[in-house]
């Protein structure tokens, strides 16, 4: 039986409307935020003003405190020798306890929008196959199919042990960063139930997820990779309770309407026909995936209605079931990002 997760609030400015001034200045607004308790016993608040009324809103950790942090995040990570509930110093990088689970095999997505990264993936199969470990000779193998598809594609998915994650971040820690790009690999819809028991104790259920609506968890994923993380504008058919567990992401987030116009917007102009509703593979690569990023993170002036979240560790976010979202992590220096989610009804 898992122990569930009571969540303290605490407003913090992290989700803001953006638009443009006259100017051409990025300003922000607030929009409501999740309000201060002890502990998030009061569910039927969260339903008036976040599930009901299909809101998004932000669940902020406490600063100084260890409230809303889940255990994964002071057990799985450290920050130069200390916890993950750091927010600042050294860059994060696994903890030993996860030692034990580096031969546990991962979903994995490798992506090398440029060649540059193509050059980092070639060198650190290379750094690899120069290890005296075997077992660092058997990831290199793992590799090589992709790496033989790089003239063609962009966007690899394959399994691994967690080792390959493990030693990515070595080798993007060890590399000059004046002279490679970071290898990005990313562990993206990674189920709980296929974690090993000791690693899912790590993430109990919120009790938000349990109590605020039917009780039943569509569907729960680790996200756990090497920054730069990101993941083109989509929406989900459920609820969905995003929680940071180490270092920071970005989410910005549109309304139904105004973000099914932009997306059939962003396919009609590259004269495609896409997946609005999950994560594909077909908007990890090519066209579409740039489209989507450029509207989203970098279009000027950017859409109406566009709203950001900010979260660190211990912070959550909810996204109503419809919004569109898309997420990146904060940092592009091949560091070290990870979170988890529960989609909900």
């Amino acid at each position: 039986m898992h122990k569930s997760l009571c969540f303290t609030t605490q407003p913090r400015p992290w989700i803001r409307q953006l638009h443009k001034t006259t100017r051409r200045q990025l300003t922000t607004r607030p929009i409501p935020l999740a309000p201060s308790h002890p502990g998030l016993s009061d569910i039927q608040t969260f339903r008036d003003q976040a599930l009901g009324p299909q809101r998004p809103f932000l669940f902020a950790r406490v600063a100084g405190t260890s409230a809303n942090l889940l255990p994964a995040a002071t057990k799985w990570f450290h920050q130069d020798g200390i916890s993950s509930s750091t927010e600042a110093g050294a860059p994060w990088t696994l903890a030993p306890y996860m030692n034990r689970f580096q031969e546990w095999p991962f979903p994995y997505e490798l992506v090398t929008p440029s060649l540059e990264n193509q050059e980092a993936l070639v060198a650190f199969r290379n750094w690899l196959l120069s290890s005296k470990e075997p077992a660092d000779r058997l990831l290199a193998s793992i590799l090589e199919p992709s790496i033989a598809d790089l003239g063609s594609q962009t966007f690899f998915q394959l399994f691994a042990p967690l080792r390959l994650l493990i030693k990515a971040l070595e080798f993007n820690h060890s590399q000059p960063r004046s002279q490679l790009e970071p290898v990005e690999l990313y562990i993206a819809q990674s189920s709980l139930t296929e974690l090993p028991a000791a690693l899912q104790d790590d993430l109990p259920t919120p009790e938000l997820v349990q109590r605020a609506g039917k009780g039943d968890v569509y569907s729960s994923s680790i996200w756990l990779g090497t920054e730069p993380t990101y993941t083109p504008l989509h929406r989900d058919p459920n609820p969905n309770l995003f929680c940071q567990l180490c270092n920071t992401k970005l989410i910005r987030l549109m309304p139904p309407a105004p973000g099914d116009r932009l997306f059939f917007e962003v396919q009609r102009r590259i004269r495609q026909q896409g997946n609005s509703r999950i994560r594909t593979v077909e908007m990890m690569e090519g066209k579409e995936r740039e489209v989507l990023h450029d509207a989203i993170w970098q279009q000027d002036p950017l859409p109406e209605q566009l709203y950001e979240a900010e979260l660190g560790p211990g912070d959550s976010l909810f996204i109503p079931n419809g919004w569109w979202h898309s997420v990146k992590s904060k940092g592009s220096q091949g560091h070290l990002n990870g979170s988890v989610n529960w989609w909900f009804r």
